[in-house]
């Protein structure tokens, strides 16, 4: 008993990046609930926020890049 009262606090952190979690997923494409789950599960969502920061990055950069390219575009045909 005392084993579970010591996740309760995790549970408590996991519970306040699932909130930013539920806001999150839809805007980068991933599924919402999956998202809010694997946040809350303690040590499982260790090593998903280390996937979610992985994943921002390379969201971020796939927007960069189309971003680059549309401007490219656009100067090639002015």
């Amino acid at each position: 008993m005392e084993a579970m009262l010591q996740l309760v606090p995790l549970m408590i952190i996991g519970v306040s990046w699932a909130i930013g979690m539920y806001f999150l997923a839809p805007r980068i494409g991933a599924n919402r609930w999956v998202w809010v789950t694997l946040s809350v599960v303690p040590f499982v969502n260790f090593f998903f926020f280390i996937y979610v920061s992985f994943k921002i990055v390379f969201t971020v950069l796939d927007k960069l890049k189309a971003i680059q390219a549309s401007v490219t575009r656009s100067a090639l045909t002015t």
